[in-house]
């Protein structure tokens, strides 16, 4: 059956007093779409009982008590005179709903309580034969909750109470709220506590109360295919969303790390260029400036506080020689790039215990040979970041490095038996602050930039960190 309006039928629709049963009794529910089409519908069927002298109840929202008293009155009917008669009780849904809810449900005394001295406060402000009309919506609120059991036995409540008092009322549900499929099943319960069900928009003027049932049932099965198509529709387009967003995150990710690469070679590049202005300027410079102070003190003229002067200065000399050779060696070992890498460890070991008093040890299995340029300086500078955290932050007594070769991969290990690195240091080396952090995140980006692969492993015993790098 098709859910299309029919065209030429009127649009506003209330049970008609004039068709409320004879024993004055009767319970409907309407499902609207938009809230025009209810409270039209609604001052037709509240104005018809108050005109003819009927009573009416109405437990609404706030919104839809002020609009439905402005339709009555342009209608011309005075409800002051109907409130102060009492044929007219307005009623807020929310308030008079907390009375008898009960850790969330409806509770059947208090129910019994509330609403049942309201009815027969109605029933007694007409005269005998007259009828009582009602519309409520506080099940619309329980459902707008999630509360659709509790929606389910308020209707229920209500109909117990319709057996002992005689009055019809009309409650009312926004289609909207029926919008999922798991709906349906709590869908077919209201409708079965009603005697008669008012589907919404133009179908409301078919005379079948059955045709009626079964188009409201269409119409909310059609909101659940509506809700299910929006959110697939949604959900596409946060995928595509999602997709662009990945590719931008994936393209400033290879941005940053050919940045981070083009920098490491930067880095390197005047690091080598350093190393050898200081070997081939400053350490010339000095060379020849310790034979012009020889010459000098040579000269058998200079008396012996003179010699000393020249003793000492030719002392300093040489120790600036060894710190500028040193410094240079250190930005970048020439014999790293004329011996490979087991002579410049080795020769980089014996330094290093020297200056930090740190005992080391060099093991190499078998001869490692020569690698390409990047991948022996890769492995160097991660020999050099790792001993410069040992003697800052490890507090160890000895470090262990260990150069292993197989027939694809180089793997140098450092060890020391400090007293570690912080555990979120590690996981977060990439965004650490700290010296030790962009430590890290530099020997990390240098294995990346080789395909190669950084571990850290840290913990009571002290740390290792291992670096993989293609021996090809």
């Amino acid at each position: 059956m098709s859910t299309a309006k029919v065209p030429g039928l009127d649009a506003v629709f209330a049970p008609p007093v004039s068709q409320i049963p004879d024993d004055h009794t009767g319970h409907s529910v309407q499902f609207y779409a938009d809230d025009s089409f209810l409270l039209d519908g609604l001052s037709r069927f509240i104005g018809t009982a108050l005109g003819a002298g009927d009573a009416a109840i109405v437990v609404a929202t706030q919104a839809h008590r002020e609009a439905l008293e402005r339709r009555l009155q342009a209608r011309g009917l005075s409800t002051a005179k109907s409130i102060r008669q009492g044929r007219y009780i307005v009623l807020d849904a929310a308030e008079t709903l907390q009375k008898f809810m009960v850790e969330g449900f409806p509770d059947r005394a208090r129910f019994r309580e509330v609403l049942s001295s309201v009815v027969v406060r109605a029933r007694r402000a007409v005269e005998k034969g007259a009828r009582v009309v009602a519309f409520g919506e506080m099940v619309a609120l329980l459902w707008e909750d999630g509360k659709y059991d509790a929606a389910i036995h308020l209707e229920q409540l209500w109909n117990e109470l319709g057996k002992e008092h005689s009055f019809f009322l009309h409650c009312a549900y926004p289609i909207k709220s029926f919008s999922q499929d798991h709906h349906s099943e709590p869908f077919l319960k209201i409708c079965s506590e009603h005697s008669d069900v008012i589907p919404s928009d133009s179908f409301t003027a078919l005379d079948s109360q059955e045709q009626r049932r079964n188009i409201a049932v269409l119409q909310q099965k059609e909101q659940a295919h509506d809700a299910l198509k929006e959110t697939k529709i949604r959900l596409e387009r946060e995928i595509v969303e999602r997709k662009l967003a990945e590719q931008k995150l994936q393209a400033s990710e290879r941005s940053l790390r050919e940045l981070s690469g083009r920098l490491l070679q930067m880095q390197d590049d005047e690091r080598r260029h350093l190393g050898r202005e200081l070997h081939d300027s400053v350490g010339q410079y000095l060379a020849v400036l310790k034979m012009g102070l020889e010459v000098l003190k040579a000269d058998n003229s200079s008396s012996e506080a003179e010699e000393d002067q020249f003793s000492e200065c030719l002392r300093l000399v040489d120790q600036s020689i060894t710190e500028v050779r040193t410094m240079s060696y250190l930005l970048y070992p020439p014999m790293l790039e004329e011996m490979g890498l087991e002579t410049a460890i080795g020769w980089y070991l014996d330094g290093f215990a020297k200056r930090s008093g740190i005992r080391t040890a060099f093991e190499m299995p078998q001869p490692v040979g020569r690698l390409h340029r990047d991948a022996e300086l890769a492995v160097f500078r991660i020999l050099q970041e790792s001993l410069t955290n040992i003697h800052r932050h490890s507090e160890s007594s000895t470090a262990k490095v260990r150069l292993i070769k197989t027939d694809r991969e180089v793997t140098i290990e450092i060890h020391d038996q400090g007293k570690g690195i912080p555990t979120p240091v590690i996981e977060s080396a990439q965004d650490a602050c700290g010296t030790i952090g962009v430590g890290l995140r530099g020997m990390t980006e240098r294995m990346r930039q080789l395909g190669g692969k950084l571990e850290v492993i840290s913990g009571a015993t002290g740390t290792t960190v291992r670096a993989k790098v293609s021996s090809q």
